[in-house]
């Protein structure tokens, strides 16, 4: 009887654990900035910078993750799913990566751009929901 009582609470507990994952709702569907503790570098904008903003979309298969970005190999913010984060990067050229950790799978080989920016350029850069590609936004 003990035996029984103990599978039926851990299916309980499993299945409350659970129930969340596959649901979608309107927070969801609204980008939001990043918090400010996971937002590391560039964010003092100076002469001569140019925007760099990162996406990342919204999407349940990618809740368990985090998406680490790194701006010429400094670790410079992480992002969850449904974040964006603006950084104010010197003009130039700029080698952008996707790391993840957390239940995402590893990034495939498309999980780092290079962006040359002019003085005052915005250019925008899209992590998809699974976190597994970074890809620069076409306009």
């Amino acid at each position: 009887m003990k035996a029984a009582q103990s599978v039926v609470g851990a299916v309980m507990v499993g299945a409350l654990l659970l129930s969340g994952c596959g649901v979608t709702n309107n927070h969801d569907k609204v980008i939001r900035d990043a918090v400010a503790n996971r937002v590391f570098l560039y964010q003092t904008p100076g002469a001569n910078d140019a925007t760099l903003q990162v996406v990342r979309e919204n999407g349940y298969f990618g809740g368990g993750c985090s998406s680490q970005i790194l701006i010429d190999d400094k670790f410079a913010a992480q992002l969850e799913t449904g974040e964006q984060v603006s950084f104010s990067v010197p003009s130039g050229a700029h080698v952008v990566t996707l790391q993840n950790s957390g239940a995402c799978h590893k990034p495939g080989s498309d999980a780092q751009v290079q962006a040359t920016l002019a003085p005052g350029e915005t250019t925008q850069l899209a992590v998809n929901k699974w976190g597994s590609s970074l890809s620069q936004v076409k306009r």
